[in-house]
């Protein structure tokens, strides 16, 4: 995935998921052990937290839904400085701030 195509959304706005009904079955493995490191991944990513979706399908992986994981690494390979660090310290508090304009 070198020279693929970037994308700047882990999700398609325009495409719904399940719509074709005859998409040919992959390697249920493979799509197993993708989706799970991505969930592991999602920990520091929250952008990717949508993998959940993807993970519905762990036990008939179809093209379609390989299609879905391989845009989430699309978008990761996209933004790669962007995570959340956790240092090691006794404060466990998370601090949040927003404008609501």
């Amino acid at each position: 995935m070198l020279a693929c195509k970037l994308a700047e959304t882990p999700m398609d706005p325009i495409n719904k998921v399940g719509r074709d009904k005859e998409s040919p079955s992959v390697d249920k493995g493979r799509y197993q052990r993708l989706v799970g490191r991505l969930i592991y991944l999602s920990h520091t990513r929250p952008r990717i937290s949508l993998v959940s979706v993807a993970s519905q399908f762990m036990n008939n992986p179809t093209e379609e839904y390989f299609d879905v994981v391989y845009r989430i690494l699309k978008c990761l390979k996209m933004t790669p400085g962007k995570r959340l660090f956790f240092k090691k310290n006794s404060n466990k508090s998370i601090d949040l701030y927003s404008d609501v304009d």
